[in-house]
């Protein structure tokens, strides 16, 4: 939505994600799966492409560490093996409630002049460190 808007209409408006393909030119991980997306895709990916294949890599791991596909014995290898770092740093999973912690980046919508190629459109600006601290406790969300 924002390359079809594109920078005329958003210039200087800012907004938070769990991923942006700019990331790929600060973090080695991101570059990898950058560069093999647009390859493959003739575009860069967005959050959601992010989403999908870090899941797919979160199941293919806990099969690999459970040595397994039962959901079950999937399930628990991921739970004790909580760090994972697929394509933009790492996570983890909180073992109460099967969560995903993530970093949030914040990120500016570049000036016309500023754009670089067709899909370049954002600064990325800060950075939101995961934190757990930041959510509701397990105890407050009834997982004591």
């Amino acid at each position: 939505y924002t390359k079809e808007g594109g920078a005329e209409v958003f210039q200087d408006i800012y907004g938070a994600t769990h991923f942006c393909h700019e990331l790929a030119e600060t973090l080695p991980q991101a570059k990898r799966y950058v560069e093999a997306f647009t390859k493959r895709f003739t575009q860069p990916p967005d959050a959601y492409s992010g989403y999908g294949f870090n899941g797919i890599h979160e199941v293919a791991r806990g099969v690999e560490l459970a040595k397994s596909t039962d959901s079950d014995a999937v399930a628990n290898a991921l739970r004790k093996n909580r760090e994972y770092d697929h394509y933009k740093g790492k996570q983890w999973w909180r073992a109460c409630d099967n969560k995903s912690f993530q970093d949030l980046w914040i990120i500016r919508v570049r000036s016309p002049q500023q754009v670089k190629g067709e899909w370049g459109l954002f600064d990325v600006i800060g950075k939101v460190a995961a934190n757990e601290e930041l959510d509701r406790t397990c105890a407050e969300k009834g997982h004591a």
